[in-house]
């Protein structure tokens, strides 16, 4: 399965905002921690908080908090934000070939889709961060 590399970097980002107690959060230090690109976040961050995913803090020290609780973000809702929901073009519109409405390997594609989009829909942020905190405990 493929996950973009905009789509693990976010979600990686997400965490550090979830685990920061509703404290905002600024870029530049999630830059930090994660060893990303602060232009490279805050071009993710631009098409989270359009989709109110995260939202600003316009205070002077600023930041970013989660727009919705963490059980309330999916992995789904982020994919969606930052690039889209692709689906093979055959599901997208069935005009796009001839063979659509005999087509078996059709069938067991959109069955596969229907499945990743219901699994993406069900894991949340919260798994994420729950993850995480597991794992700081450990160490």
């Amino acid at each position: 399965m493929f996950i973009s590399t905009r789509v693990r970097y976010a979600i990686r980002a997400l965490i550090e905002i979830g685990l920061s107690n509703n404290n905002g959060v600024l870029l530049k230090e999630i830059s930090k921690k994660q060893n990303l690109s602060l232009k490279y976040l805050d071009h993710i961050f631009t098409q989270l908080k359009t989709r109110g995913i995260v939202k600003k803090i316009k205070a002077k020290k600023g930041g970013y908090l989660l727009g919705r609780d963490t059980k309330d973000i999916s992995v789904y809702d982020v994919i969606e934000a930052i690039e889209g929901i692709k689906r093979i073009e055959c599901l997208e519109d069935k005009k796009a070939c001839s063979r659509s409405s005999f087509c078996g390997a059709r069938v067991v594609w959109e069955n596969l889709d229907d499945r990743v989009n219901e699994i993406f829909k069900k894991l949340t942020l919260k798994d994420f961060i729950d993850a995480q905190k597991r794992i700081n405990e450990q160490n």
